[in-house]
């Protein structure tokens, strides 16, 4: 497959590459060649374009490799128009400039050199809005299967990363408040100016009653009679999720937590480490945002119910240990309290079940666009169809819709 990447120049790689060498001024710097690949399939990222440059250049007297990833606005006419009216890359630039550096910080303070995500090295508005990272390949990182669902030790090893992250980002807003602007409104609002990808919840909401229609199970058909009011009020129950209580403990989420946003560092099939991906929707609010999306959306179904105590119980005492370690003034929370923002915010868990799950568990997707996905049209439509219609996501779809109908998160 041809890829549209004729921008991609030797002045752009020579710009990102001398943004890495800032005490080298002096030293002349000349991109030798270049190579541009895809770095993710189809289906393993919506919001943006990500490219692979192989890199061989030469600085000074030494000859050199290396390799970027490009994160790259996407070309598609609907996706482009929802990720700048939404604000989505100036956002994610503002995550990896100001706040991650300054959460790195901290942790290194306190003797934990391990980091929550990649190095972003340079950001630019021409040609094209973009971000680039180092390349987590060379560091032995992978994505893992975003089909099979997360298994104990990378659910474990991602809710600690988590909980630092968390811990970290409330220190941050008590010293510098400010800094926190750019990720105060919720990826669901009521901002006249930031509804276009909000139609997004709304079909899938309608999906889901439809391929539940389609079962003809009466033991669904109380159930069917609130999903099919659902898309009326889909919004309007996650604006309440995005709603912030400053009474209570807030913190930066990452907000787009699954499988495909991270990558993982295996040794002899053993988890060892990750690192999280892709902050486009980062919002500071309650924990229960980013520990419902995920434990819904990239967890085994299985493993998530039987294990959804214990997993609550690993994120809280890794919490709580470093904001002690932090010396956190302000109130530390319990974690009946954590409970408690995880049911108010329990509406995420839908979201996770209804609008990420059918995509993350796609077979097949060379044909994936989003575009398409949000076209209100029968190439729509019958796109949606296809993807809800996953005999593997029917099984799980059933049990989570009892669990969220005795929650009262239909009601």
């Amino acid at each position: 497959m041809d890829l549209p990447t004729s921008w991609i120049d030797r002045e752009l790689l020579e710009k990102i590459l001398r943004s890495e060498y800032k005490s080298n001024e002096q030293e002349e710097l000349k991109i030798v060649s270049f190579n541009v690949g895809a770095a993710t399939k189809k289906g393993d990222n919506y919001a943006s374009e990500m490219y692979r440059v192989m890199i061989e250049y030469v600085c000074g007297n030494r000859r050199e490799k290396c390799s970027r990833i490009l994160k790259v606005i996407p070309s598609g006419e609907i996706q482009r128009i929802v990720m700048e009216n939404n604000n989505i890359f100036p956002r994610e630039i503002a995550v990896y400039r100001d706040i991650l550096p300054r959460i790195h910080k901290l942790l290194r303070g306190i003797g934990d050199g391990s980091p929550l995500s990649p190095n972003c090295f340079y950001t630019t508005d021409d040609p094209k809005t973009m971000l680039v990272f180092e390349d987590l390949k060379d560091s032995g990182f992978e994505m893992a299967d975003r089909k099979r669902g997360l298994g104990v030790e990378e659910t474990r090893l991602v809710l600690r990363k988590l909980a630092k992250l968390h811990a970290c980002s409330a220190v941050v807003y008590r010293e510098q408040p400010q800094i926190m602007e750019p990720v105060l409104e919720g990826a669901i609002n009521t901002n006249p100016n930031r509804q276009d990808f909000l139609v997004f919840y709304k079909m899938c909401a309608r999906q889901v009653a439809r391929l539940v229609e389609s079962w003809n199970d009466p033991q669904y058909r109380n159930i069917l009679q609130k999903l099919q009011k659902l898309p009326h009020t889909t919004i309007a129950k996650g604006c309440q999720v995005y709603t912030r209580d400053d009474t209570v403990f807030n913190v930066l989420n990452h907000d787009d937590v699954w499988t495909s946003n991270m990558m993982f560092k295996y040794k002899n099939g053993v988890v060892e480490d990750v690192l999280m991906l892709d902050y486009q929707l980062a919002y500071y609010g309650s924990p229960g945002v980013d520990l419902n999306y995920f434990l819904f959306g990239s967890v085994q179904y299985e493993l998530r119910e039987k294990c959804w105590l214990e997993f609550i119980r690993e994120y809280y005492d890794v919490l709580r240990e470093t904001l002690v370690k932090l010396e956190y003034v302000d109130h530390i929370p319990s974690l009946q309290e954590i409970h408690v923002e995880i049911v108010r915010t329990g509406f995420h868990s839908v979201n996770a079940v209804f609008c990420l799950l059918p995509l993350a568990m796609m077979e097949k997707t060379e044909n994936a666009e989003m575009d398409v996905f949000l076209q209100d049209n029968d190439v729509g439509e019958a796109f949606r169809k296809v993807i809800f219609a996953n005999p593997k996501y029917e099984p799980i779809l059933k049990r989570a819709l009892t669990l969220f109908d005795l929650l009262g998160y239909f009601d």
